[in-house]
């Protein structure tokens, strides 16, 4: 695998590598960042830095640094000579493509997120990721992604022949770590004594900080936790807001925890908030990690009205909708979330959808497109059919109670608390690191020890696209 920054601070790629560590392949993380000798192995993989000579940054310009990190990529791979390469994020596609083409291995793009839609700061490094993604994407063995509306994006832009893998940011903590969060906030144990909004996850633009602080002042009495590290940059011009708007002993901006210790801190809380602003198409179709560790917590949700987000909790029934940049909308849809966080009914939908929402289950979509990619076909189409697709044109969920619009909405997911019934068959130790569309991988049904080359360009079985069955 292939990483732009530390895996330690990636939970997705963790969760992703440890799952396929777990099922027998022989995983190697390649990361844009420091490994220390004690820590080159992690939850079943093993990790090897490919960060250039510090001098190298100290006298070179920022563009042939990149060249310089490039070169390091493609020399690691070269190194490891793996059978695929599982290329995180649009930066890794060109080292990916390079490594893969010198090889010969499979080459597979995790797209986090819908890359020609972010707002960069430097106009040629959007050309860039938009030219890299034109030339690389149609050529990969196969596409994963983290929602269904990115997923369809991709395709229809790409013209690919099947439909991305949905892999979502799904949570695998537990909320069994050690909690403290209203304890460093000077709080009572309970919400009797002090209700608290939780904002899990770095501060930054567009993220609907400002506007949450706004919806607060309509809120007397009510806490409110910013939980994370800002982004570099941001974080003095956030306090210096909240400073003015005389919020200081209200609003309180905690580092980031442990991830063993992120989700009992999470469930101390009495609703976790997600207001990506709507200022593009990528978060327009996001699916935000924290959303599902307030889930994994037990916690309700207030989260911004933008269509795949809103699918998801008017599905399930677990909170609020709001325009995200409106603070009166927002600030009503936090106090119903607070005035009804007790409600049996909205307890036992979020623990349901925790049930389902949970890492064991979302796997399988990864397992199955290794094993199909390893060749051996053994597996049945209901294999990645444990979550049931969201409805297609979901009606608007408004401040009020959740799930209202489905009067029987218990009977309504009856799919929740069931099991996956399938196995997923226990792959051949395939070696990830790398990969290209003209790679081949032992059968490893064949007696004769010979290879077959998948025809990839046709695109994956219907496992591996997210079209499950109710």
């Amino acid at each position: 695998m292939l990483l732009h920054k530390s895996v330690e601070f990636d939970s997705r790629v963790r969760r992703e590598a440890s799952a396929l560590a777990q099922a027998g392949h022989e995983v190697t993380v390649l990361e844009l960042a420091a490994v220390p000798a004690q820590a080159r192995t992690m939850d079943g993989f093993a990790r090897r830095s490919v960060l250039p000579r510090a001098w190298l940054r100290r006298r070179l310009p920022f563009n042939l640094y990149r060249a310089a990190f490039l070169w390091c990529f493609v020399a690691e791979i070269r190194r490891v000579r793996p059978d695929v390469v599982h290329a995180h994020d649009a930066a890794m596609l060109l080292p990916g493509m390079l490594g893969a083409r010198l090889t010969q291995a499979l080459l597979v793009y995790d797209s986090h997120e819908l890359a020609t839609s972010v707002p960069y700061r430097e106009r040629l490094w959007a050309m860039f990721v938009g030219g890299i993604e034109r030339l690389v994407v149609p050529r990969c063995a196969a596409v994963i992604t983290v929602s269904e509306g990115i997923a369809q994006r991709l395709r229809e832009r790409y013209r690919l022949p099947r439909t991305p893998c949905v892999v979502r940011n799904v949570s695998a903590l537990t909320p069994n770590g050690r909690g403290g969060l209203r304890a460093q906030l000077g709080l009572g144990g309970s919400a009797a004594s002090a209700p608290l909004v939780l904002h899990q996850g770095a501060p930054a633009p567009a993220r609907g900080c400002e506007v949450l602080i706004e919806a607060l002042k309509r809120l007397p009495d009510v806490q409110l936790a910013f939980l994370g590290d800002p982004e570099p940059g941001y974080g003095a011009g956030l306090r210096s807001f909240i400073t003015a708007q005389g919020m200081d002993r209200r609003v309180t901006l905690l580092p980031s925890v442990p991830l063993e210790d992120l989700l009992a801190h999470t469930a101390e809380a009495d609703v976790g908030v997600t207001l990506l602003q709507d200022t593009c198409l990528n978060h327009r179709l996001a699916l935000p990690n924290k959303l599902f560790e307030y889930i994994a917590a037990g916690v309700p949700v207030v989260a911004a009205a933008l269509p795949e987000t809103r699918r998801l909790v008017e599905t399930y029934g677990v909170g609020w909708c709001a325009p995200p940049a409106d603070p009166v909308a927002v600030a009503q849809a936090l106090k119903a979330a607070l005035d009804g966080r007790s409600d049996p009914g909205l307890r036992k939908r979020l623990a349901r959808a925790a049930e389902e929402l949970c890492w064991e289950r979302e796997q399988l979509r990864l397992l199955a497109l290794y094993e199909w990619l390893s060749g051996s076909g053994a597996h049945e189409h209901e294999t990645v059919s444990a979550q049931k697709r969201y409805p297609r044109e979901p009606s608007v969920i408004a401040p009020g109670v959740p799930g209202q619009r489905r009067q029987e909405s218990d009977r309504a997911h009856p799919e929740l608390s069931a099991q996956p019934t399938a196995q997923v068959a226990q792959p051949d130790q395939t070696r990830i690191g790398v990969g290209t569309p003209h790679a081949r991988l032992p059968d490893r049904h064949s007696t004769t020890g010979s290879q077959h080359t998948p025809h990839l360009t046709q695109g994956p079985p219907d496992i591996l696209t997210p079209s499950h069955r109710g």
